[in-house]
């Protein structure tokens, strides 16, 4: 990893759903939703979408069996062109490394290219100044604006107040 910190502790959250949850359109049954950077709480998402395959991944607060099982279903799903859902919710935000946001929305586009799925992106805004700073042990914050994540997904556009990266969207 290229990033200096891993904000794992500003994964707090256990009971409230984050909003890009109730931005999605409604999902099939027995779709596959794969929560990139989902943080340490994870039962009140799953409860929130019932009837889907829901596989969090965070290398920072989850064990290696459950990032490794979720990697295992969104690997075969890729492989058989069955779409993948993506979330990535207030992760790119505390990221410090643009070499790192830049592989992480990399492999989001991989996901849902090679799936024929679709990835919906939230980044908390902080003080919208565009200048980071570290917010506390081992913590940081980019406080940049939700457009200017659109640079590492090229094709993309904000809706409703979300990323939404479509796969096969042309490339700029």
């Amino acid at each position: 990893m290229k990033q200096k910190y891993t904000s794992a502790a500003t994964s707090v959250n256990a009971a409230k759903l984050p909003k890009v949850f109730r931005k999605l359109p409604p999902l099939p049954r027995h779709s596959l939703l794969f929560d990139y950077g989902c943080g340490r709480f994870t039962d009140h998402i799953a409860a929130a979408v019932p009837g889907v395959m829901y596989c969090p991944y965070d290398p920072f607060n989850q064990p290696a069996d459950v990032n490794a099982r979720s990697l295992y279903y969104v690997r075969i799903a890729m492989h058989i062109h069955y779409p993948v859902t993506v979330v990535c919710s207030n992760v790119l935000n505390v990221i410090d490394s643009d070499d790192e946001v830049q592989d992480i929305a990399a492999t989001i586009r991989q996901i849902i290219d090679a799936s024929g799925g679709t990835a919906y992106v939230t980044a908390y805004a902080g003080n919208r100044s565009g200048i980071g700073q570290q917010t506390g042990p081992d913590q940081y914050q980019r406080n940049a604006p939700l457009r200017d994540y659109l640079r590492f997904f090229p094709g993309a556009a904000i809706e409703n107040g979300v990323i939404v990266v479509r796969s096969g969207e042309a490339r700029a």
